[in-house]
């Protein structure tokens, strides 16, 4: 299983005002380096955690994505390809629209920047009452199976 050569880069929490209550939901999204997680030429510009999407938070939506993209050589995304998601349809729509705002930046000025080909994973997860237990939530997600 290729969660054991997972390189975490992002952990952190949110927290999401849902517009039909005035409770607040606790949300955490984790990315995770699938291929390559050595050697990379590109980090992403802003390392902040992305904002879970406020759709998918207001339905209550979790799960996660699989995705397989180019990072050109002026370090823009391109070529998004969702290799799987769960659940399917909103969650794999959503990841992609995320993905495809991200902008690079080269890890190292020696060498001149080239396209790379990356995939990674984005675990969305809504959970409990506070910002810890939707990283508990998250951290258990990760060793579950995305297909």
């Amino acid at each position: 299983m290729y969660m054991k050569i997972l390189s975490l880069i992002t952990v952190a929490f949110m927290t999401v005002s849902a517009s039909s209550s005035a409770e607040n939901i606790y949300a955490d999204v984790q990315v995770t380096e699938l291929k390559p997680t050595t050697n990379v030429i590109w980090k992403r510009k802003n390392p902040h955690t992305p904002k879970y999407p406020i759709e998918l938070a207001n339905s209550g939506i979790r799960g996660c994505a699989v995705l397989s993209f180019e990072i050109s050589a002026s370090g823009k995304t391109e070529s998004v390809e969702i290799i799987s998601s769960v659940p399917k349809r909103k969650l794999g729509k959503s990841s992609r629209k995320m993905l495809q705002k991200w902008h690079w930046t080269p890890t190292s000025k020696l060498t001149e920047p080239a396209a790379e080909k990356r995939t990674l994973r984005l675990d969305f997860c809504i959970d409990g009452d506070s910002t810890e237990q939707a990283e508990e939530a998250c951290k258990q997600q990760t060793l579950i199976s995305c297909k």
